[in-house]
């Protein structure tokens, strides 16, 4: 008996070889090798396995963690990050039938237009401001916000979907947020049809993991990467697994194993950090003491080959930023004073920390806020606006496109976008009650607005158009104006931002006047370009040559209308 459950255990990595060994298996792109026990198990905490896999020529190994599959099925998936031929062994102390076992196969170059896999999977790295793929491309990160993603049909267009002809809800969106120019779907696993808040992945759990697959399967598919939460909501962390270190590295390395094969990045639940609203009612099992989610960082960097950026999902602004500065609770005992419990640079490191979701919703007629935005740019870790005002929900089109502007020239690396029946499908969260962001009204008419219209809100258009313009020059080396030295004084009552990188100031003006102000430290008396850039229709002005006074300065022209604008000085 023991000769013929081998015979399956060998049969079965043979034909996963043969799967693997196909014209299509391609670099970056998930493969995966199928095994199976002789054994039945009926949960995944019961045995680990890890498949080693080695690229002879170039001497590079990454080993991944299999997963269980239910009864004796175990999965190890794979991105191969280059070509040729790859060697693979697998490891099970405790399994003697899936461990020793060995094999090989060979991959082409991905030759598509997709550039998750072109250039290959996204990363943070310790010093830059920005976060980029695999070969150093810097990675423009706009982001589309879903946190009722599972609650998304997948299979059918949804009561929803309205005049779109859409065959699945989910892959509608997907598809069309990809055309229109978004990088990132970001997640979390509200509503999903699995519960592991028992800290036990069981057989009950598989099928709907095995529907998670299909989701995750299909946004690599669109070529975007996904920013996905970890495990549960929050406020579903008990007391006993936040102790049981064990459960929480088994649901850890499960996940990594399961999804760490796709483009994806780690936000870590809901709003973790530093404590999830523990002074305000929202949990009450930690506080920024002792906080688990930090443990669970640092699981998912140890289990994790790829190196996938890691980041908790902040709380809001308010409470919660890199040190503190710009919070309500900055001079406050109570949260920390509202640091992150990743600020050390120390836990970091050891917890593989190395971005910041942060949670900010910036002012829509002031100036943004000094200090907090110093706080974000000073840390040597990329900061990504990641949650703000919702379209239909707490803002409008005008407010949905300034965010990005605000952050992405405040020193913020990307944006986290969001519209109304798709950051949670379905919600009644603070749909009763009409909203004010300080400069539009949103009505509960608006709030009640399906995703078949907010899909095309011009907003979303106008983000493509934002990236558009940052990718027509060195995007990633902009610097916030962070002082009165900035270079740039503007006339009284104006809310603007102002960034610079070499030759070129870029300055957003969003307060619903013509105002503008003064560019200083230019070189004396001589010609300088302005480009108006309309950041609605995404089209530039004409191109303005003026001369700088004898003292380098520049009093700017008014903006055409009352709109917000963005204009480019150039030397």
């Amino acid at each position: 008996m023991r000769i013929t459950s081998l015979k399956i255990v060998l049969l079965s990595a043979a034909l996963s070889l043969l799967s693997c060994s196909r014209p299509g298996v391609r670099t970056w792109m998930m493969t995966e090798l199928r095994f199976e026990s002789s054994t039945e198990y009926t949960s995944a905490d019961t045995v680990w396995m890890d498949v080693s896999f080695t690229h002879p020529k170039s001497g590079e190994s990454l080993t991944r963690p299999a997963f269980w599959d239910g009864n004796n099925l175990f999965i190890a998936r794979f991105a191969p990050t280059r070509k040729g031929r790859w060697r693979w062994e697998s490891s099970c102390p405790s399994d003697k039938s899936l461990d020793g076992l060995r094999g090989g196969f060979r991959c082409a170059e991905y030759d598509g237009p997709l550039d998750i896999y072109r250039h290959g999977f996204v990363k943070a790295v310790p010093g830059k401001k920005y976060m980029e793929y695999s070969d150093g491309t810097p990675f423009f990160y706009l982001g589309d916000t879903h946190w009722g993603m599972y609650t998304e049909e997948i299979d059918e267009p949804g009561p929803n979907a309205g005049a779109t002809n859409a065959e699945s809800h989910f892959k509608y969106i997907v598809d069309r947020r990809a055309e229109q120019g978004f990088t990132v779907y970001q997640s979390e696993p509200i509503g999903a049809a699995f519960n592991v808040a028992d800290g036990r992945v069981d057989a009950e759990d598989i099928p709907g993991f095995r529907l998670a697959d299909r989701y995750y399967e299909h946004i690599a598919k669109a070529g975007l990467v996904h920013a996905n939460a970890e495990f549960f909501f929050s406020s579903s962390m008990r007391e006993a697994l936040a102790a049981d270190d064990k459960a929480l590295e088994n649901l850890s390395r499960y996940w990594v194993a399961r999804f760490g094969a796709f483009p994806v990045m780690w936000t870590l639940a809901q709003e973790i950090d530093n404590d999830f609203y523990h002074e305000r009612g929202d949990q009450k099992v930690y506080d920024f003491t002792n906080n688990p989610w930090v443990k669970v960082a640092a699981y998912l960097h140890k289990h994790d080959a790829y190196g996938h950026p890691l980041s908790g999902h902040q709380e809001n602004a308010i409470f919660t930023t890199v040190t503190g500065r710009g919070t309500e609770l900055e001079s406050v005992g109570a949260d920390g004073g509202g640091a992150s419990v990743f600020a050390s640079e120390e836990v970091a490191r050891r917890v593989g920390h190395n971005w910041w979701a942060a949670q900010w919703s910036p002012s829509l007629t002031e100036p943004v806020d000094p200090g907090l935005v110093r706080d974000y740019w000073e840390s040597p870790r990329p900061a990504i606006d990641y949650e703000g005002r919702y379209r239909g929900l707490w803002t409008m089109d005008f407010g949905a496109r300034a965010q990005g502007w605000i952050a992405f020239l405040s020193g913020f690396r990307g944006y986290g976008y969001g519209a109304v029946d798709m950051w949670l499908y379905k919600s009644s969260y603070d749909i009763a009650n009409d909203s004010f962001d300080g400069v539009d009204h949103i009505t509960v008419a608006d709030k009640l607005k399906p995703w078949s219209e907010a899909i095309e809100y011009p907003s979303a258009l106008q983000m493509g158009y934002l990236r558009s313009f940052m990718e027509s020059f060195d995007w990633w080396n902009l610097v916030p104006c962070l002082s009165d030295e900035n270079g740039f004084e503007a006339e009284e009552g104006v809310a603007y931002v102002c960034a610079r990188t070499s030759g070129m100031w870029v300055l957003y003006f969003y307060s619903k006047d013509t105002a503008t102000g003064t560019v200083s430290g230019l070189p004396p008396g001589e010609e300088v370009s302005l480009v108006w850039y309309n950041p609605r229709t995404g089209e530039d002005g004409e191109r303005l040559s003026v001369t700088a006074a004898s003292d380098g300065s520049l009093v700017l022209p008014e903006r055409p209308d009352g709109e917000d604008w963005t204009l480019r000085v150039l030397l």
